[in-house]
């Protein structure tokens, strides 16, 4: 798990705590063990969602002005959780709304959600048409 953590580091300046560390590994262990049941990410090996996932969702930092925090976000067609709950890690004091029409796919957010503590989070099965 340590390239990716470095790279969020000096590419965008984010320094992860120890709980944050072990709420994306449990985000990892979840994504691979569901995805052996559900297709939630064509992406199927540790580094890959180490990389085009979890520090792709954290590049997102670089849009948001220095030093500045969110109150709320929302990921429409969020699929297994990218970008919204890695920076729902990031920023656990924002409200996040997860909008995503697949069911399975929203049931597993829902369940990371509730597995990973995370407060304030909203998941709607919906089309956003």
């Amino acid at each position: 798990m340590t390239n990716w953590i470095e790279a969020a580091k000096s590419d965008f300046g984010i320094d992860l705590s120890s709980k944050q560390l072990a709420q994306f590994q449990t985000y990892l262990d979840e994504l691979l063990e569901w995805n052996q049941k559900f297709n939630l990410t064509a992406i199927r090996e540790q580094e890959g969602i180490e990389i085009k996932h979890f520090l792709d969702s954290l590049s997102v930092v670089q849009a948001l002005p220095k030093g500045s925090k969110p109150n709320a976000m929302i990921d429409i067609g969020t699929g297994a959780g990218f970008p919204g709950i890695p920076l729902k890690i990031l920023y656990p004091e924002a409200k996040l709304t997860l909008v995503e029409s697949i069911k399975k796919k929203a049931g597993f957010c829902e369940q990371l959600a509730e597995k990973l503590e995370l407060s304030d989070v909203i998941v709607s099965t919906a089309r956003a048409e």
